[in-house]
């Protein structure tokens, strides 16, 4: 059970990091057994950087996005016992998931500074992505509901 009191920035940035790492982790598992994206000198809409970059955060939308509606939590917010729910307490909704995970885009500018400012001037600490989904992150465990 969670008892549904706000996290704030420190609990959020340590599970934000340890995402940060698995999500890495992934990638160059991923990167390393298909060989990698390779430069060529040929015409491209896109070089293999900006492909790169493009690749990893899609990555992250879909790891993000895709835990959080499937348990509730990332792997990094599960280990610190957080979770993300609506602000009601209910289990979060796909509509919810897909505002909030988008909104990491802008939430995530100058190393989640926008997103740490909009957590300490709001009563509930929640983020561009939880207001827009109405959602909280909270301490506890809980299955769906």
């Amino acid at each position: 059970m969670y008892d549904r009191s706000p996290v704030g920035v420190g609990l959020r940035a340590v599970a934000y990091i340890l995402d940060s790492l698995v999500l890495a982790l992934t990638i160059l598992l991923v990167g390393a057994a298909s060989g990698g994206i390779k430069a060529d000198t040929g015409h491209r809409l896109l070089d293999a950087n900006t492909g790169a970059l493009l690749l990893i955060t899609a990555a992250s939308l879909v790891y993000f996005g895709g835990l959080e509606w499937a348990w509730g939590a990332t792997v990094g917010k599960r280990i610190l016992g957080l979770r993300v729910v609506m602000v009601n307490g209910t289990s979060p909704t796909g509509r919810a998931i897909l505002v909030r995970t988008i909104c990491r885009l802008i939430d995530g500018l100058f190393l989640y500074g926008v997103g740490a400012v909009l957590i300490w001037a709001s009563p509930r600490r929640q983020r561009l992505g939880d207001r827009w989904g109405g959602t909280a992150v909270v301490r506890g465990r809980r299955g769906r509901s």
